[in-house]
């Protein structure tokens, strides 16, 4: 583990700031159909670090009725859809496309030409990693004030860019009852350089290539999102999940998450992931598993099996 010495006072320090930000939270109801009656979408804009105008797509239940709610977002350089499949199980859903992306792409206005991942990389308080996790920090913080007493409980879910997001906020806000997170990106910030291929792990290096010289303070301000870094921090129930077959986010660095976590966990292992073949509809998996513990709570020995059944 590789956690500078204000890794804390850091994040303390960017909550803050994030919490004594007005929101200033906008609602739009939309007419786009593709789910039950009974749930309602919203498009939801609000303001973030930097005071950068966020949007996102909210599904909730028109009964009122005490529901889960899940905070997810997208992968990396994608966007969000509304997700009815995971509303018609019976929970709430806020879906937020991180800045420089989908309906919220106007709030990063100059990317770096390196690749996104690079934009503001001089400097910790500078990256666009530090400001996308407070854009999905945000968009929690809103959709559970939206809703309210309505909520029961509060899901981070995320894969890839979007699970290292899920992560980060969670250990950095303490807030959600169950983290579900496949194949998170930024784990093990050194050793991932090594074996990645593609996405953003592969822009980082291709730029490294490029400037070598600037690759001791490149990995210094990585290091302040590393996922490793934040795992002993999570505070509630975790489902883990990676791909033994994965370009983007190798196995190794999920399981060096997985080996620093101090909380109740279960790690999925599914062959592969990131192909965008025909077996990774085994994921489905992955979604049903968490969907149940947050309708239904954690079952018993949860956290007591290397492989739990589906």
């Amino acid at each position: 583990m590789t956690r500078p010495e204000d890794f804390d006072a850091f994040w303390d320090s960017t909550r803050l700031q994030l919490e004594q930000l007005d929101p200033a939270v906008e609602r739009l109801a939309t007419t786009e159909d593709g789910g039950p009656p009974a749930v309602a979408l919203e498009r939801v804009g609000f303001m973030s670090l930097g005071r950068a105008r966020i949007s996102a797509h909210m599904l909730h239940w028109r009964d009122d009725r005490p529901r889960p709610l899940v905070v997810g977002s997208h992968g990396y350089g994608g966007h969000c859809t509304p997700r009815w499949d995971w509303a018609a199980r019976g929970v709430n859903v806020i879906s937020v496309d991180i800045r420089g992306c989908g309906l919220s792409a106007g709030a990063l206005p100059h990317p770096s030409r390196w690749g996104y991942v690079l934009t503001g990389i001089e400097t910790p308080e500078t990256s666009v990693i530090r400001q996308a996790v407070c854009d999905y920090m945000q968009a929690a913080r809103v959709a559970q004030g939206l809703l309210r007493e309505r909520v029961t409980k509060t899901v981070f879910e995320g894969v890839s860019f979007a699970g290292g997001l899920a992560l980060m906020a969670q250990a950095v806000m303490g807030e959600a009852d169950l983290l579900a997170v496949g194949v998170p990106t930024f784990g093990w910030a050194e050793g991932r350089n090594l074996f990645v291929r593609s996405g953003s792990g592969a822009e980082i290096g291709a730029y490294l290539a490029r400037r070598p010289d600037h690759a001791e303070d490149v990995m210094l301000v990585l290091r302040y999102f590393d996922t490793v870094n934040f795992a002993d921090r999570v505070t509630c129930p975790t489902l883990l999940a990676l791909g033994l077959e994965d370009e983007v986010v190798p196995a190794k660095t999920v399981y060096a998450i997985a080996n620093h976590l101090q909380v109740p966990f279960e790690l999925l292992e599914f062959p592969i992931s990131h192909s965008g073949g025909p077996e990774e509809a085994q994921w489905q998996c992955f979604d049903d598993r968490w969907l149940n513990i947050a309708l239904n709570g954690l079952p018993e020995g949860f956290g007591k099996r290397e492989m739990p059944p589906c």
